[in-house]
């Protein structure tokens, strides 16, 4: 069995280069080949995504396309980049090679056009969908019987880690908007020893800005995914505008406040009923951090038993598809 493994990665984004991490690991333990699709290749074993040569070579010599994990079809970050994977999904469809959307979220879809396209890929019987949230659980459902409810797939790199460094800061704060630059100003009341982590490279200058205005400490690297990782789990506390951190929190049992909202809010809804790790603004900040102090969300256990199943399942379907077209 050979697939092209594909997501958002090589750009040095925290999240989706946890998932990577993950999806490769998976991928050796069990014997599976496979070539990875970057931003530009860098091994024998690497194609450029944007090559298109290369890309519908690797689809063709490919036994199945893998999306291994993150929200790639959506347009709310950018209508180009849900048209690429949806490209891409179709490439691989009318060569007839299966399509595996692992720990993938959907939407949320603007624009109408872009709804047709999602709704047509999801209703072909060769796309099977791992749902990583309820909400897109629910609406593929309808369209593709292929569909379960799975985990994120970072978790079973977070699985492995068995020794956790020394708590170093009060808080890890994890910006992304320019406009809450000078809201932030508020944490110097709650926290003393903070810490500013960018987790992608476009955050960085803003990271700089709140991290001058609060005397805070900057890791300014950004693309050093196992740096991040460090700080977030030398942290007493995560307040975050970015997903992954949070469910680092979750996993750990670190006190966390989301302020990204709807990925995280969709995600921890199998989880939790409770509201508290998840604001739009730092209203009310004391009483949020004082109750999550107390009570923090701690998902180890729940956590790594989705992943087992789920990669199980991902095993399990890669064993039938290499029989039914072997």
């Amino acid at each position: 069995m050979k697939v092209l493994l594909s997501g958002y990665y090589g750009y040095g984004n925290f999240g989706d280069e946890l998932m990577r991490l993950s999806m490769e690991d998976f991928f050796k333990k069990y014997k599976i080949d496979y070539t990875l699709a970057l931003a530009k290749s860098v091994s024998r074993d690497t194609i450029s995504r944007f090559n298109i040569f290369e890309l519908i070579g690797s689809i063709f010599d490919s036994d199945a396309l893998v999306y291994g994990g993150g929200g790639l079809l959506q347009d709310i970050t950018s209508s180009k980049s849900f048209l690429y994977y949806a490209a891409t999904i179709n490439i691989a469809l009318i060569f007839k090679k299966p399509v595996i959307l692992f720990g993938n979220s959907l939407g949320p879809i603007r624009k109408s056009y872009n709804r047709h396209i999602l709704r047509s890929i999801l209703r072909n019987k060769r796309v099977y969908l791992f749902a990583r949230d309820i909400v897109s659980f629910n609406y593929a459902k309808r369209l593709n019987p292929n569909t379960v409810l799975s985990c994120d797939p970072a978790v079973r790199f977070l699985k492995a880690i068995t020794e956790l460094p020394e708590k170093k800061f009060d808080l890890i704060l994890i910006p992304r908007k320019v406009e809450n630059i000078e809201k932030y100003i508020i944490l110097k009341e709650y926290f003393q020893n903070i810490i500013v982590c960018p987790t992608q490279e476009s955050d960085l200058s803003t990271s700089s800005l709140v991290s001058k205005n609060l005397g805070a400490h900057l890791f300014d690297q950004p693309n050093d995914t196992e740096g991040v990782l460090r700080n977030i789990l030398a942290s007493k506390f995560i307040i975050t505008e970015r997903f992954h951190p949070a469910l680092v929190g979750a996993y750990f049992g670190i006190p966390f406040i989301s302020l990204e909202n709807s990925k995280a809010e969709r995600f921890f809804k199998k989880y939790t009923k409770s509201k508290k790790p998840f604001a739009k603004d730092l209203i009310g900040i004391e009483e949020r951090i004082l109750a999550l102090k107390q009570e923090p969300l701690y998902l180890k256990e729940i956590l790594d038993k989705e992943a087992d199943e789920s990669f199980k399942k991902l095993y399990s379907l890669l064993i039938k598809l290499k029989s039914f077209h072997g």
